[in-house]
């Protein structure tokens, strides 16, 4: 299949990149052979295992399906189909929602959503027992890499020489929903470990597997496959929806460059919500099962072979604009013309279909209203799978265009625009500025104020510290505020103290919690006057360092009970990119020094 091609040669290393985007629904994956003094050029796996031979077709994304039989898996992608009537085996779909954070699937303006087929009331499908989320992503992993590596070696001249040559140093890019933050990527990290994509070393773990919001990796595809030149001018504000099957995903950016290369910055923070093409397929399964009710075909085989056909076909040609569609699920011997099946179609009016599009499209619209906001947007780019919904895209027209916005599409199809867009990214990364979606910061202590209303309160959780001095917990120390504009280098540090007996002390081991602030304005306490932690403060991931290179750094002192020794370093805190990174830091003699600093998961509070 052919892809993007580089417009300027590669001069980096010689290197395989492999993205991955795993979708609720739908899975692709791209590669690239990067040579030096080469143009770079991006390819889709597009032959899997279970699927009829598509060389030379688009065919290039698989389902995002497992079949487990006794904890163990048995089959991924289409192969997984055939065991889903096999009472055997357990079937595992839409595993991605099992990440989601809870704050994606709540809405945060009116009206409420109370629909039991709409996005806010949808069950997640349960996973086997014994099987967790990342042994799943593990093993679909595995399997992607997999058959990545039976494409690349037929595509690539010399191919497994070459493979086996750069896989050690191959880089791994893996594409997330706007929402998702440090915890579901420690999922990821773990479950790219486990399955032998990325090696287990912290460095590694970090330097070879990358992440990419689904948003960012579809400008860099829209952008290289629609006629940008035609509309993209320094200084135009665009939005970009992805509307994929379980998450919409929006992003406001500013072209600050055309040439020698468009240069994008993001406008405002973005946008992640919990909707999507299979909120629509569970509200038309809602609405089978109610006009079925009574009927011979209204048993589970038969909706569920509906609800495949509406899928398929039915929701994806609809768009309002006639008065009757039909959902062609059997064969010509079904019939039961009372209710409204006729050789093995089933007859629906304008009204039943929009009905199942309906939450999911108020949805999104109102995503979009909160991001475009009172920026002077010009246009609004649809990509996704459900994007490709003529009935969303006319939705969306009616609404945004009042603002006088055009609505833009890709002139290619869209199903593996987040794939094939992440490795674009890596090419090529246009987007120089990000927005912070939320406050990050840490806890800290703060010397005790006799004189501060809030600080009296506190009282009984203050302690005495080594100088002498008395110190309350709870204070909170921002390392980005929620609308900060964040450079691709953007880095915050914070300092920390520790304090021993004697020089024969152990240094040990530091840690500190970095955690999000889900309130409307940044706290100074994140700690009521009992020590409890307030309910909007969630902790994301855990940083940890080993403190035993700076035992020549340990300072003397003398407080009220003697002599003690005083060790001050910094952690610095990037956040510019598109994950997390950290490291140590302190003085020695005058030279700043710097060493490792390890990023653990999330803990309760």
């Amino acid at each position: 299949m052919s892809g993007y091609i580089g417009d300027i040669k590669y001069n980096g290393p010689e290197r395989i990149v492999v993205a991955m985007d795993v979708g609720t629904t739908m899975t692709a994956v791209s590669f690239s052979y990067l040579y030096p003094d080469d143009y770079a050029r991006v390819r889709m796996v597009n032959k899997w295992p279970g699927q009829p031979d598509s060389a030379g077709s688009s065919k290039a994304s698989i389902p995002t399906i497992l079949a487990y039989h006794q904890g163990k898996c048995g089959a991924c992608g289409s192969e997984a189909l055939e065991y889903v009537d096999n009472s055997q085996y357990d079937i595992v779909k839409w595993f991605k929602l099992h990440l989601h954070p809870p704050s994606m699937a709540i809405s945060d303006s009116p009206p409420p959503y109370e629909d039991p087929n709409g996005a806010s009331g949808f069950e997640v499908p349960p996973l086997p027992e014994d099987v967790l989320i990342h042994q799943v992503y593990s093993d679909f992993l595995h399997y992607l890499m997999k058959n990545t590596r039976i494409s690349f070696e037929q595509s690539i001249p010399n191919g497994p020489a070459v493979w086996r040559r750069l896989k050690s140093t191959m880089i791994l890019i893996l594409t997330t929903p706007n929402g998702w933050d440090f915890t579901q990527q420690t999922v990821l990290r773990k479950a790219a470990i486990s399955a032998g994509l990325v090696k287990e070393e912290e460095d590694t773990a970090y330097e070879l597997l990358e992440f990419i919001t689904e948003g960012e990796a579809s400008v860099h595809y829209v952008l290289s496959y629609s006629q940008s030149k035609t509309w993209l001018d320094v200084g135009s504000v665009f939005a970009v929806v992805d509307a994929g099957g379980s998450t919409v995903d929006s992003t406001l950016y500013k072209c600050m460059s055309t040439t020698p290369r468009i240069i994008l910055e993001e406008v405002c923070p973005s946008e992640c919500i919990q909707a999507g093409g299979i909120f629509v397929d569970r509200a038309a399964e809602g609405l089978f099962k109610r006009k079925l009710s009574g009927s011979k075909f209204g048993d589970d085989d038969c909706i569920a072979e509906m609800v495949g056909a509406f899928e398929n076909r039915t929701k994806r040609l609809y768009d309002g604009t006639m008065g009757n569609y039909v959902v062609d699920f059997g064969g010509t011997r079904d019939n039961d013309r009372p209710y409204g099946i006729i050789r093995g179609k089933l007859s629906l009016t304008s009204q039943d279909v929009s009905s199942t599009f309906q939450d999911v499209v108020q949805r999104i619209g109102e995503s979009c209203l909160r991001l475009l906001g009172n920026h002077k947007a010009k246009y609004l780019l649809l990509v996704g799978g459900f994007g490709e919904s003529q009935y969303l895209q006319r939705c969306l027209r009616e609404r945004v265009g009042f603002e006088k916005i055009s609505i833009v599409t890709a002139e290619e199809p869209v199903k593996k625009a987040a794939a094939e867009g992440a490795l674009i990214w890596y090419i090529k990364r246009i987007v120089a500025a990000r927005i912070a979606r939320k406050t990050i910061g840490v806890e800290r202590y703060d010397q005790f104020n006799p004189l501060d209303p809030q600080h009296l309160l506190r009282r009984g959780i203050a302690w005495t510290d080594h100088d002498g001095n008395l110190k309350v917990t709870g204070v909170y120390s921002p390392l980005v505020i929620k609308g900060t504009r964040m450079g691709n280098d953007f880095t915050n540090v914070v300092q920390f103290s520790r304090f021993y007996n004697s020089l024969e002390d152990q240094l040990g081991s530091f840690s500190c919690i970095i955690s999000a602030w889900e309130g409307e304005y940044t706290p100074f306490w994140v700690r009521d006057t009992r020590g409890q932690h307030y309910p909007q403060l969630k902790h994301l991931c855990i940083l940890t360092a080993n403190l035993s290179g700076l035992k020549y750094s340990l300072q003397r002192k003398i407080g009220p009970k003697g002599e003690y020794y005083q060790v001050e370093f910094w952690v610095a805190v990037q956040f510019g990119g598109t994950q997390l990174h950290a490291r140590l830091q302190w003085k020695e003699r005058g030279i700043l020094r710097e060493g490792p600093v390890a990023i653990l998961p999330n803990v309760a509070a």
